[in-house]
Order: C-alpha cells, then structure tokens, then sequence
C-alpha cells in the first residue's frame, strides 16, 4: 500500500473548509495544513487540529502557492512519505470516490514514473474501475504528487507565485520523461470560483459566466506568457487550448466584472512586468 500524505493551504478560508477537509483526513496518514493567511486561522480549526496526525504551519505571509507546495514537499520526503495528496481549501471528496481514488493509484502499473495522478472536477461517475488516460495539465486541487520523482522534476516553479503553478510541474515533468495520469471516471467536489449570471450582448439571454478579481487576471496573464516562453518550442496544442482560456476569461471580465477598468490596468501591467522580468508576488 501507498505511504500518503495530505496538505490544504488556506488562504482566509470560509467555515466550510472543516467539512472539506473532514472528507479526506481520516485517508491519509498526515495531513500538513498550511496557513497563507497573513493573521492564522488556527482557533477556526479545533475540529480538525484535535487529530493527532495533523501539522498546522503558519509564517503569517502569503507565500503563494508554489512555495508552500515546495515547503510541504520537503516536510513529507523527510517525514517518510511517498505520495502527497495536495487539496485547496474549497475542495472536497465524497468517500467512496477517495477510497476508490487512492485503490486506482495503488493499482496502477509502472506508477513509479507518474510524476502525478489527478482526477476530473465536474460530471458525474458514470463508470466504475479505473479509466486511465496520460495527460499534460491536472489542477493541482486533489492531486496525488509522486514523492520520489518530485526531486528530480525540480519542485514547482516560484516565480509564478499563484494561477499556472500546476500547468508548468506537468509540462516540466513531461518534458524530463515522466507520466502525469488523470482517471477519466472519477470526480472531485471543487469550486472553480465565483459564478454569476449575466446577460449575453450577443443573444441577451442569461448566462453565468465565471469571474475573477483584477489581481487573478494580473496573475493569469503574466504567468501564462512566462510557461509559454518556458515551454515554447512544445506542447503547441496545449498552449493554444490554455490562450483560448485566458482569452474567454478576459472578455468575460472586461464585460461583465464591475472593476472592469481595473481589470484592464492588470493586463497592461501583467504585460509589462513580464516583459521586464518582474516574477513571484505582485
């Protein structure tokens, strides 16, 4: 059996984040909880800091999330661990879909060159077993890392801070040879941000769109056109699929967001901080 681990970092997280995280602590040997928060939100957790396999960590500076997923990398490698199952605060499981999750990881051939396993976040299971296809990009919300190969990938990039930190480990573990394998079948319970409805210009009917604050745009572009450039003489497809994102997320905010002025300026400025090499937090 797998020896598993477990982080969640949180960044001022809501009340729901006790019952996400109730859904996976008892699946997991160690979970690592690490506090983004600039003032620690430590009393809000006695419910999950009473389990005696829990480590809270907590700086009081947002660090982003590459750096704590290195820190908490580090941890579980000297702790002994193998695998690490990284959550983000919003994130949960159902059960049978965790149990069945980890058995698909388990029983996977050859898993000691998968340099991480991940799953689908929407839909439903319509297929018992383990559907298991080699892709480029997971969310990093519910992935299970491969320890052992972590070292040699590099570790997840700093530079970016927030937003693509998951996109560049993939293509970096690719491109030095390894798998990153998501299973087709089963499912996490993830929100993908803040839904809202609004009236389309072209058809004026309703329509939710999904919408970001000025700073998630700043970091969606700058970071975009950073793994680009990282990665640009592969993954073309990938790369095209990921602009045509950005650029929907970009219309939809420039349209619909109320700070849409504001969300311009962090374009232009994303721009040109990437163009002069200006990385890591804004």
């Amino acid at each position: 059996m797998m020896k598993i681990a477990g982080t969640v970092i949180l960044y001022n997280p809501d009340i729901e984040v006790i019952d996400n995280i109730q859904s996976y602590i008892n699946a997991i040997s160690k979970l690592y909880i690490v506090d983004n928060s600039e003032l620690q939100v430590k009393e809000s957790l006695d419910d999950i800091l009473q389990f005696p396999h829990v480590v809270y960590l907590h700086d009081g500076e947002n660090k982003g999330i590459a750096c704590r997923l290195n820190q908490v990398c580090n941890l579980a490698i000297q702790d002994g661990y193998e695998w690490l199952l990284t959550m983000d605060h919003d994130s949960s499981f159902i059960k049978k879909k965790l149990d069945e999750y980890f058995s698909c990881i388990n029983t996977f051939e050859k898993k000691e060159n998968v340099a991480m396993f991940g799953l689908r976040y929407y839909g439903e299971q319509l297929q018992e077993g383990c559907i298991a296809s080699a892709v480029n990009e997971l969310i990093t919300s519910g992935s299970v890392i491969n320890l052992q190969l972590y070292p040699y990938v590099g570790g997840f990039d700093e530079n970016l801070f927030i937003d693509e930190v998951d996109f560049e480990y993939c293509l970096n573990s690719v491109t030095h040879g390894y798998k990153i394998i998501q299973f087709q079948n089963i499912f996490l319970n993830h929100n993908l941000g803040h839904l809202s409805y609004h009236r389309s210009l072209k058809t004026n009917k309703l329509t939710p769109r999904t919408l970001h604050s000025p700073l998630r745009i700043y970091y969606g572009v700058r970071n975009f056109l950073y793994v680009q450039s990282k990665f640009k003489n592969n993954f073309k497809e990938d790369m095209c699929i990921k602009r045509k994102g950005l650029m929907n997320r970009i219309k939809n905010n420039i349209l619909y967001n109320k700070k849409r002025w504001q969300v311009m300026k962090y374009i232009f400025k994303a721009i040109l901080d990437y163009n002069n090499s200006k990385m890591g937090k804004l």
